[in-house]
């Protein structure tokens, strides 16, 4: 029965970090995209360049461009992109996701002032510049968090990416050795840290500047996941019980002199 037990805690620990992986993708990857501009394209239309107003003529230089009309999935800002390609050319279409690149102009405006050459709908950004799709799984994730449970999608793996390092390594901890650990603050970085691999990874792809200290910060867990099952191994062997209780004690008498 005990081997039944602990078979059964091994696989539930094992489908509650698969889902921690699935439910961190919509957070990391919708925050960096939207770090690139990127949207679902509401509507689009070919325009005559002449049709435009006279500095958006100035910076194109063809006969017709195609205007898109691009919402992001969270925030639900609207952006118009004037681009001289054609979008049948590369097979964009209206709900497909598209990355805003090569930037011309770039104006927050009154949509008011510019609804008679774009679209009778209200947007805050007008930019002129070439647009690319995403690749199927980043554009997927968008698709999921424009739909109606994309909001509350996007909040729960929000918090997932906040909290669930903390509350895995302590289900962890507890189930299967019933106390806290030293070594569950080591895993517990080490994942926040994976976290941020993970993320750093999805910047990359698209051309993110990226810190150093995150840097850092991300490639960090290569040396703290060895690092825990060694500590853990060394904390409930004797001698590490033994080196960690005058660890204890010595905490406990630096206090008590603190407080004298």
């Amino acid at each position: 029965m005990k081997i039944e037990t602990k078979q059964k805690k091994i696989i539930l620990a094992f489908f509650l970090f698969l889902c921690y992986f699935v439910l961190l993708a919509p957070y990391i990857v919708h925050t960096n995209l939207n770090e690139v501009d990127v949207g679902m394209i509401n509507d689009l239309k070919t325009v005559s360049v002449q049709s435009l107003p006279e500095d958006i003529q100035d910076v194109i230089f063809s006969e017709e461009c195609t205007v898109l009309l691009v919402e992001d999935s969270i925030s639900g800002k609207k952006t118009v992109i004037v681009t001289e390609k054609s979008p049948h050319s590369r097979h964009i279409y209206k709900g497909d996701v598209i990355e805003i690149t090569d930037k011309i102009i770039e104006w927050y405006v009154d949509w008011h002032a510019y609804k008679q050459y774009f679209f009778d709908d209200s947007f805050s950004v007008l930019i002129v510049g070439d647009v690319e799709q995403i690749s199927a799984s980043e554009s997927f994730i968008e698709e999921i968090l424009s739909s109606s449970s994309g909001s509350p999608i996007f909040s729960l793996s929000k918090a997932i990416f906040a909290l669930a390092p903390l509350l895995l390594i302590l289900y962890i901890s507890f189930s299967f050795k019933k106390r806290f650990y030293l070594w569950n603050i080591i895993a517990i970085l080490a994942l926040y840290s994976l976290e941020v691999f993970i993320s750093n990874m999805v910047g990359s792809m698209h051309h993110i500047t990226i810190s150093d200290m995150w840097k850092y910060f991300g490639y960090l867990f290569l040396v703290l996941i060895p690092f825990t099952f060694f500590f853990s191994k060394y904390e409930e062997s004797e001698e590490g019980q033994r080196g960690i209780k005058k660890f204890y004690d010595k905490i406990a008498e630096l206090i008590a002199r603190l407080f004298r």
